[in-house]
Order: structure tokens, then sequence, then C-alpha cells
């Protein structure tokens, strides 16, 4: 036998043997039991607004119809209480503010100071939580801000500096809504950091950054190639106005907002362990958040 003979009766049993290992592989995936999602608000001068929905599969096709029909929750009794007695039953009704555009809506806004209590109950069951409207405060200032050695000359972020408080651990978040040519916010977006204490800058004046993150993709079929294409964008550019909500939160509104903005951005990275969202809502088979806002909003514009 020569060499080429040898070399092709080396590799063809070889090929086949390779090909008999080839085979489907079917996987049984578990039973989905699906939870309760709360996402609930008050604000200071805003009522209470609670979206309830059930969670879905990984593998489940969305779109806004099968949300409409499977996944918002619309027969819930929903309550909110505030510390000093009053309470308001919620309704469901149209709601600009919600994602779904639907929601839970109070009729009383929110106060500085106040301790506020959310009940729901569905289905036979019967959920609760507790968050509180701290004190607003203000910026000592906010503006567009150039990097042009990385962004080129037009392109901007948004720099504000504020003074921490040192008598109070305080928990911050902020969030933006972009009005341009090409995106017309309708919700606000969250920013990076989703939420940050101030352990590491207690009492200081510092820098902060506020950079849009990436937004719900829940919007996008309903897009133009070209608004899908800046909807992403994390700078802002000449023409645009941007409106910037800041404000403290408590605690427990923190660690949701912590855990879960974290498994959000490592979500789609193969090498990292997911870590249990902390929620503050107490009931059985629940995940979600009762957060209560003490905020503030600045508007920019960049012009032309």
């Amino acid at each position: 036998m020569n060499k080429k003979h040898w070399i092709i009766g080396f590799c063809l049993p070889l090929l086949l043997l390779f090909q008999a290992c080839q085979s489907e592989i079917e996987v049984d995936l578990p039973d989905y039991e699906p939870k309760l999602v709360v996402e609930g608000y008050i604000e200071n001068g805003k009522p209470p607004r609670v979206m309830l929905t059930r969670s879905v599969p990984f593998f489940q096709h969305m779109d806004y119809d099968y949300i409409v029909e499977n996944v918002l929750i619309m027969d819930a009794s929903v309550i909110v209480y505030a510390e000093d007695g009053e309470g308001q039953r919620l309704n469901f009704q149209e709601c600009a503010d919600s994602p779904y555009r639907y929601a839970y809506v109070g009729r009383f806004p929110g106060r500085e100071n106040m301790r506020y209590d959310l009940e729901i109950e569905w289905q036979g069951k019967k959920y609760t939580a507790s968050t509180r409207v701290l004190h607003t405060f203000d910026l000592d200032s906010i503006g567009f801000y150039a990097k042009p050695e990385l962004l080129g000359e037009a392109r901007r972020t948004i720099r504000v500096l504020m003074t921490d408080d040192p008598q109070e651990l305080n928990f911050y978040q902020f969030f933006v809504k972009l009005d341009c040519k090409t995106i017309h916010d309708r919700v606000w977006v969250t920013t990076l950091p989703v939420a940050f204490d101030d352990v590491t800058f207690s009492g200081l004046t510092f820098n902060y950054e506020v950079l849009r993150a990436n937004p719900s993709a829940f919007f996008m079929p309903l897009m133009t190639d070209e608004e899908q294409k800046e909807y992403f964008r994390m700078t802002y550019r000449p023409g645009d106005t941007v409106y910037v909500k800041y404000g403290l939160i408590d605690y427990d509104s923190y660690q949701f907002w912590n855990t879960g903005g974290n498994n959000a951005s490592l979500g789609q990275n193969p090498f990292t362990n997911p870590t249990p969202t902390i929620s503050n809502i107490k009931g059985d088979n629940v995940t979600g958040v009762w957060c209560g806002y003490a905020s503030k909003t600045e508007k920019l514009v960049y012009d032309n």
C-alpha cells in the first residue's frame, strides 16, 4: 500500500466513526412554574402605580399581544396604606408610565418622609411590601460633558456634581429620558450603575457620570431600522433633549436594584453565575419591588 492509500485507509474509518457518534440529544426541560412579578412605585408628588405580571419561561416567544393576553394581570386587588392611616385602592387603567400601557394606579400622591405599605390579593393569596419615600436633595451642578479623545467632537455624556450628606447612609438612583429625531423614550431608562450607595464617598463632593443603560428590547418590534440603530446608544448628540431624574431610595429597594441590575448586566455572559435577585415583596412564589422615590427632574438641551 502506498502512502496515499494508507492515509485514505486511516482517515476514512475515523470519519465514519465520528459520523456514527453523532446523534440527536433530547433535553426534557422541567415544568415551569410562573411567579407573580410586582413592579410598584410611589413617588413624591405622584400617585402610586403597580404593574403585575406573570413570569414566563426563558425560551417563550414574546410580543405585545402575548403579554396582554397571557402575562399582564388585571384582576388583582391592590391597596396602598400610608403610615398616617390614609389608604387607597388602586384601579387598573391606562398608564403612560407603564411599559405595558396599563397599571394599577392610585389617586393620592406620595409625600416625603412617609412609609407606604402595599397589599396585593390575587387568586386567593396575599402579598405585602413596605417602602419609604425619603427626602429630595439638590445637585451642585449638571451639564453635558465632552470627551473628544474618546467620543469625538460632537458626542457628550452627562456629568453631575453632587455632595453626599455625611449624617446619612444614602442610596441613589438616576434615570433618563431621551427625546431626539429618532428616539422618544416613553418610560424612564435606568443608568449605569442601576443604583449605588455612598459607602466610598460618604460626606464628599464628587462627580457622577450619567450613562443611559440598555433600555428594554420590548419596544423594538415597533421601531424602524433607523430607530433600532440609535436606540441603545449611551451618549448624547446635538439636537438631543435629555431629562434626568434623580433621587434617594431606601435600603430594601436598593438591594433589589443592585442585585437585579447585576443580573441584567451579566445575564448574557455564559461564564458567570447569576446571583439571586433580592426582592422586598413578601409572599409565596413572588418577586419584584415596591419602591419609594424622593426625586427631582432636570431638563438638558444639547443645542446644535
